[in-house]
């Protein structure tokens, strides 16, 4: 006997995903029209006023490498052409009057499939493009891949937790050897690469420098055709995971080995700090193509629940406040003061969120640069008594919490 299994996320998503596009292919097919169904958001935004990729990818939920692919497939079609703006940066994209005849076409079916997919709400009594869209959204901020490792995560410091309990009066937190930085540094969110990605003049190459162990690099690498992560530490190197497009490189941010002029988009997330600016500055302009963007990217003080909130401040300010570099205000002010010689873009509000358990959260901040100058100065019972509040407030050791960061950073074109 076959016992049907429980569908998954992405089972019953590419099932749904199947049925509509079925249906839609039988309707073009019953109006005499050989149509791709992937050209519709395309027309449809392009409809209301959008003339770039950019405009296009802000206006769906499409990423910008599959719309830059399909007005490739559009330009070939007959139904779109390209024309270079004013800036020299982007081209601008223009329906052809072909393009212009079949939305017009197109519009009185766009009306009824949306009473279509109203009819379906009702039937099923559920909101389900509400829930699509705030399940996208989510999946923006905390992508799946990282939900995992999260709840495989948590199941494993609930068995450490509970055996480290019952086996021995203290733990020493914050003892973790180098792969702690890859393990516990949390993820950027997903719409942040994607917003960079659309401000860059081609996918061609993204330079991450700084990279540690390739939390932004790895995000990169989904709209680039080559990502470079370039770090001075081969230990962080040694914990960055392969990955298709991607080339690691150990070298200072102030000696980049990328040829002139090859980089059209050049980053720095939590490192530039420690750069010296100027001679990353002139490196950046060397390697970067016409038009090619710079972004300097932060993420603030975490953000914990409020009965753990007043233990961790005194611990960060005052406990191991003296162990900061002078280049951690850099990172309390949200890049604001740093030197950024750039015509310079406004980004839009953006914030990391994990739910972690007490092991992952002194995990990560076993990762500080000040924990680590605090021990090695032979601070050791501060770091864990703060260890032992902190487990105390924290009470359940199966529970888990919620963290924040605010993602602060100054962009620009080189």
């Amino acid at each position: 006997m076959i016992v049907r299994a429980a569908p998954g996320l992405g089972e019953l998503l590419r099932y749904v995903g199947e049925l509509v596009d079925r249906g839609a292919e039988d309707v073009y097919s019953s109006l005499g029209m050989s149509y791709r169904p992937r050209y519709t958001p395309v027309l449809r935004a392009m409809s209301l006023g959008a003339s770039t990729v950019t405009d296009i990818t802000t206006a769906t939920h499409v990423t910008q490498g599959a719309i830059s692919q399909t007005v490739g497939l559009m330009v070939t079609d007959g139904l779109v052409e390209r024309r270079q703006l004013a800036d020299g940066r982007k081209s601008a994209i223009h329906l052809t009057e072909m393009g212009s005849e079949l939305v017009e076409l197109l519009r009185p079916h766009w009306e009824i499939t949306f009473t279509a997919i109203v009819e379906l709400e009702k039937e099923i009594g559920f909101p389900i493009r509400r829930v699509l869209g705030d399940t996208a959204a989510a999946l923006e901020n905390r992508g799946f891949a990282g939900r995992i490792d999260d709840a495989r995560r948590r199941r494993d410091a609930r068995e450490a937790l509970v055996a480290a309990r019952s086996t021995a009066p203290r733990t020493n937190w914050f003892d973790h050897g180098g792969e702690a930085y890859a393990r516990f540094r949390p993820e950027y969110p997903a719409r942040l690469s994607m917003f960079l990605a659309s401000l860059a003049p081609s996918t061609d190459l993204a330079v991450d420098v700084g990279c540690g162990s390739g939390q932004l690099t790895s995000q990169l690498a989904r709209y680039f055709d080559t990502t470079i992560g370039i770090d001075p530490s081969g230990d962080q190197l040694e914990n960055a995971r392969p990955q298709e497009r991607i080339r690691y490189v150990q070298a200072p941010a102030e000696d980049l080995p990328v040829p002139d002029g090859s980089a059209a988009l050049i980053t720095a997330a939590q490192s530039a700090h420690w750069f010296d600016r100027p001679a990353f500055y002139a490196e950046a302009r060397r390697i970067a193509a016409e038009g090619a963007v710079i972004a300097l990217i932060s993420y603030g003080l975490m953000q914990l629940e409020p009965e753990l909130h007043e233990r961790f401040q005194r611990f960060y300010r005052r406990e191991i406040g003296p162990y900061w570099p002078p280049e951690r205000k850099l990172v309390d002010n949200g890049y604001a003061d740093i030197e950024f010689p750039f015509s310079e873009f406004s980004a839009p509000p953006m914030e990391i969120g994990k739910i972690w358990s007490l092991d992952e959260l002194l995990g990560y901040l076993s990762t500080w640069s000040a924990v680590r100058r605090a021990d090695e100065a032979g601070k050791s019972e501060v770091l864990q008594a703060f260890a032992d509040d902190l487990t105390e407030l924290w009470g359940d050791p199966a529970a888990t919490r919620s963290v924040t960061w605010p993602v602060n950073m100054r962009v620009g074109i080189v």
